[in-house]
């Protein structure tokens, strides 16, 4: 039985003749490093363990061939690895729903292929063109699931207003969120790069998680650093008076009179 092979052909601008370049080509590479790591972990459901050489290159158009290196110890899963990623990008590229056991971080770096590569005129993986076509398809699959009004709070950072009005937000927990944002608040958001933040707005969650992946952002509130909040020292008497003439023990019956 042959071996497995993964093949990739990139052709660049007419003006390089065809020629990659290299910073498209290197970026391409880890891109496949990624999603064949990912095709991997969505096979197996266990760490990536298979490792790939090259089998063949050449020059110009840059065409590459991956041989999967057979792992020392466990099961030899390479063809069945080798076969989902290959299927993965078929059914994307046609516009079939893909194996639900790819994410959306992988649904996302199977769009990278194509959509990461500035300078790159033809992306080909195992003999089919990849297109813009390509790119929608998966697009599709990543609209939320739903979006609902809401906020979220994180730490402000990489701004951005060279395309669009954006910048991540990045919560105590789960994923970075990608925040857009209108004119009117840039000066604030500005002065927020760094800082601690809540926004609000549409709150957007991907189909696969708990977690928000992106929000359309109406309000904005800046959070004080840590430095200027009250310790829990400071805090001491300062809501002294605040139960009448009840004491703490008077006054903690009488709520859980009124919750019962």
């Amino acid at each position: 039985m042959t071996e497995p092979l993964v093949g990739v052909k990139l052709v660049g601008p007419d003006e390089d003749a065809g020629s990659v370049h290299f910073d498209d080509f290197r970026r391409f590479c880890n891109t496949l490093n990624s999603c064949l790591k990912k095709s991997e972990t969505a096979v197996t459901a266990e760490p990536e363990r298979i490792r790939y050489r090259v089998s063949g290159l050449a020059d110009g158009s840059a065409v590459v061939e991956l041989q999967p290196i057979r792992p020392r110890k466990g099961q030899d899963r390479r063809r069945e690895v080798v076969t989902f990623f290959k299927k993965a990008v078929a059914d994307l590229r046609a516009g079939r729903r893909p194996d639900p056991r790819l994410n959306a971080d992988a649904l996302k770096d199977f769009k990278e292929l194509y959509s990461g590569l500035k300078r790159t005129k033809e992306v080909w993986i195992d003999g089919e063109q990849l297109t813009s076509r390509y790119v929608a398809n998966i697009d599709d699959y990543l609209k939320p699931a739903f979006a609902s009004e809401g906020r979220v709070t994180g730490m402000l950072e990489r701004l951005n207003v060279h395309n669009k009005n954006e910048f991540i937000l990045y919560p105590a927990i789960g994923r970075p969120v990608a925040c857009v944002f209108p004119d009117e608040l840039f000066e604030q958001i500005r002065l927020a790069v760094k800082r601690n933040v809540t926004v609000y707005g549409a709150v957007f969650y991907p189909p696969d998680g708990p977690y928000p992946d992106s929000v359309q952002v109406k309000e904005l509130e800046i959070h004080p650093p840590d430095a200027e909040l009250p310790t829990l020292g400071q805090l001491r008497g300062a809501f002294r008076g605040c139960f009448g003439d009840q004491t703490t023990r008077e006054f903690v019956r009488m709520i859980r009179d009124e919750q019962g």
